[in-house]
């Protein structure tokens, strides 16, 4: 028995050291000037740490004894340059941090447990390697396999990075595996009304997530607990140690409505404005959450000057102490469910705005073309796939069933457009939220207004991005005119806004049921660009040449935005068709019309 459990041992050993591990996408993104988009590889590079972590959660399920190699969360942000933008409160110390795993499961921090606590308490794991029990005499002395095994078990099992760990909890709820987005989050209270009447500072308020609030004005009835404090800040510097009695914050959480949940944080607001914030977690589940209290003073003049003072004494600076607390507010982040609808950018992931990789940060689940999903595979963290857009376009899905007679066809991509809808109504239900990754500006020409609008009863949220019209500007403005002399000599490249600065954004079949606008447009002297063009010339072309003379300047700029293979090409309304038939690309390609062409 002695020798099977060593050889067990062994084995276990070895399959955690050589146990494969995907290379994971995380996106970092919120109250950021960066955002970021890294994989386990990436992080794995960065300069590391160890942490020893002893896997038992709050229903007591232990998960094992790993030293956890990876990355201080501290660092991944500071690389993200956290920062907040608007008016309001300035400082960061009331901003919470939500971490997301792939299956939508969320926990928060605070920027005071990241930044004012040692980095190494907090890190994003990318290894780990089991602390495995000497036992020479084998387990099967002392106890039966039934207790021991399901403990052994736990030495072998997959791990799910990057992994979050924090060290210091005594319950490791919030040590979430399969990280895929990390979202730093200005709570954005609303501030105080200048004519409102000032807070007093004889009592405050707790509101928990529901919105019930409940008064105190005293602390009696409740544990004290006596705490010293350096007096340390990073603007002041150091300024001695006084002692604080009090009531542990986390008695006051207990008589409040917070659920099991650690997606919540936990805002203190001074009767100045001052705000700081702590996590559920932090307060709740680390040994550190006991001396967080709530201290009565009585000022020099007792009953005149009494207020309430948070003190947070083991952050290694005192900018979390709120010396006059008015109220303290239970904010829930979890995340309402909605459709994310994000430009991808018009062809190059170059092309793709910071915007957009926190947007997918947010995304439970994709729709996506299987083009598009390669292209961008690194940023969907290995999230599922609901189905391909593409695929409910007719002509794509004749093509995909050459055989079907049209009833047959239109039968069945009603049904298969019915089974996708039915998948977005599901997964919202869930709540979870959902990408849409389309190419270019989702606003210009955007095809999912028909078809998911009506789904998602105005759940939506449209990221915009660099269109092919935006990209196929930069190709006009920097083209060179004329061959075989200077930029300069040149002059100044297409000015799509000359006369009277107009341009008007159109397709074809917009021109066709409009003829006014292209006859204005065309005496005016205005610039056209024309989206979806290259397939309707046949028809196209004697609608323009109805107002436009044969000599008229026109451009195409094929395949805008995509490196190595955008192209710009120029004619004349007389030759367009011809030039148009000569080139390889039939489709991708922005036609210009106008007199501003040189």
């Amino acid at each position: 028995m002695k020798q099977f459990i060593v050889q067990l041992l062994a084995a276990i050993a070895l399959a955690i050291v050589a146990l494969p591990c995907p290379s994971q996408a995380l996106t970092v993104g919120g109250a950021v000037r960066q955002p970021l988009n890294l994989d386990t590889a990436t992080l794995s590079r960065i300069a590391s740490t160890d942490v020893r972590l002893t896997d038992l959660t709050r229903d007591r399920k232990f998960n094992g004894v790993f030293v956890y190699r990876g990355v201080p969360l501290r660092t991944i942000l500071e690389m993200a340059k956290i920062e907040k933008d608007g008016p309001g409160f300035k400082k960061t110390t009331d901003l919470a941090i939500a971490v997301r795993t792939g299956n939508g499961q969320t926990t928060v921090l605070s920027w005071g447990e990241v930044f004012y606590r040692n980095p190494d308490n907090v890190l994003l794991a990318v290894a780990a390697t089991p602390v495995l029990p000497h036992m020479a005499k084998g387990c099967g002395e002392c106890h039966a396999p039934a207790f021991y095994q399901p403990t052994l078990d736990q030495f072998k099992r997959r791990i799910g990075f990057p992994k979050l760990v924090l060290a210091n909890d005594f319950y490791s709820d919030r040590s979430l595996e399969d990280v895929v987005a990390i979202e730093v989050i200005d709570l954005k209270r609303e501030a105080v009304k200048k004519d409102a009447p000032k807070p007093s500072t004889a009592r405050f308020t707790i509101t928990d997530a529901s919105g019930k609030s409940t008064e105190f004005s005293n602390l009696s009835g409740y544990p004290r607990k006596a705490v010293d404090v350096k007096i340390l800040g990073d603007g002041h510097g150091y300024h001695g140690v006084q002692k604080h009695e009090g009531v542990p914050l986390k008695a006051f959480m207990s008589t409040s409505d917070l659920g099991q949940d650690l997606d919540k944080a936990v805002l203190i607001t001074s009767t100045d404005g001052y705000r700081v914030c702590l996590s559920l977690g932090e307060i709740i589940l680390s040994p550190l959450g006991e001396r967080i209290i709530i201290a009565e003073d009585g000022g020099k003049r007792a009953g005149k000057d009494r207020k309430f003072v948070l003190v947070v004494p083991d952050d290694t600076a005192a900018d979390r102490m709120v010396k006059t607390v008015s109220k303290i507010e239970v904010v829930s982040l979890k995340q309402q469910p909605k459709l994310y609808v994000i430009s991808m950018g018009c062809a190059d992931p170059a092309l793709l705005t910071l915007e957009a990789v926190s947007a997918m940060g947010k995304a439970d689940a994709f729709i996506v073309s299987e083009s598009m999903a390669k292209q961008f595979a690194a940023y969907m963290a290995g999230k599922p796939v609901l189905f391909d857009p593409m695929l409910n376009f007719e002509p794509v899905f004749m093509k995909k069933h050459p055989g079907l007679s049209p009833e047959e066809a239109k039968r069945k991509l009603a049904a298969q457009r019915a089974a996708d809808m039915k998948k977005i109504r599901d997964t919202l239900a869930a709540g979870k939220s959902i990408a849409l990754l389309e190419h270019g500006d989702p606003t210009i020409y955007g095809g999912w207004q028909h078809w998911i609008e009506p789904e998602v009863g105005g759940r939506f949220e449209v990221i915009t991005g660099v269109s092919a019209f935006n990209a196929a500007n930069a190709m006009l403005a920097n083209s060179k005119v004329y061959t075989g002399v200077s930029a300069f000599e040149a002059g100044t490249p297409d000015n799509l806004v000359c006369n009277k600065g107009n341009i008007v954004i159109t397709a074809p079949y917009s021109l066709a049921a409009n003829e006014g606008l292209l006859k204005e447009a065309a005496a005016g002297g205005d610039m056209v660009a024309i989206f979806m063009g290259l397939k309707e010339l046949e028809k196209l072309t004697p609608l323009l040449q109805k107002y436009y003379p044969d000599s008229a300047p026109v451009a195409i700029v094929y395949k805008a935005g995509y490196s190595g293979e955008a192209s710009m090409t120029r004619t004349t309304l007389r030759d367009l068709r011809q030039m148009a038939e000569n080139e390889k690309e039939k489709m991708m390609g922005m036609i210009y019309l106008g007199s501003c062409l040189k």
